[in-house]
């Protein structure tokens, strides 16, 4: 396998993943626990965003080092709305809560928000990703 195969592979698996991060968000708002749902809301479109700069050549292994591209190559670029950037930073900053916090919950409402703001910014990230 060519090193343009394996990179395309991994595209995909990211995409995918993306995908069932998202259908697990819902499941989980369905469960009624909603800060499970946000932290698979944040990881969908952390896959995509993977995704979106792995197709450029950059592989970026810390949370902090996607967030960053996020917002100098997408947003300052004028790639991405300068609102999707937000939704991404309350995404991860959920995820952080969530994993490190104690004593963290969210109310339904916030996670439904979270999910649905998760799921349009899903969408932006999706039209930014050439055909495979």
């Amino acid at each position: 396998m060519s090193p343009e195969e394996a990179r395309a592979d991994v595209i995909a698996w990211s995409i995918e993943r993306a995908q069932v991060r998202l259908a697990a968000a819902e499941r989980e708002l369905d469960a009624g626990v909603p800060q499970l749902a946000a932290d698979h809301a944040y990881y969908a479109c952390f896959h995509l965003l993977s995704a979106i700069f792995l197709q450029e050549g950059l592989t970026l292994k810390r949370h902090s080092a996607l967030r960053s591209a996020l917002h100098e190559r997408l947003i300052q670029t004028g790639r991405l709305d300068r609102t999707w950037g937000s939704v991404f930073d309350r995404l991860a900053e959920l995820r952080t809560k969530s994993v490190y916090a104690a004593l963290f919950a969210l109310d339904e409402a916030t996670g439904r928000a979270v999910v649905d703001d998760a799921t349009r910014l899903s969408a932006e990230l999706r039209r930014l990703l050439m055909p495979t």
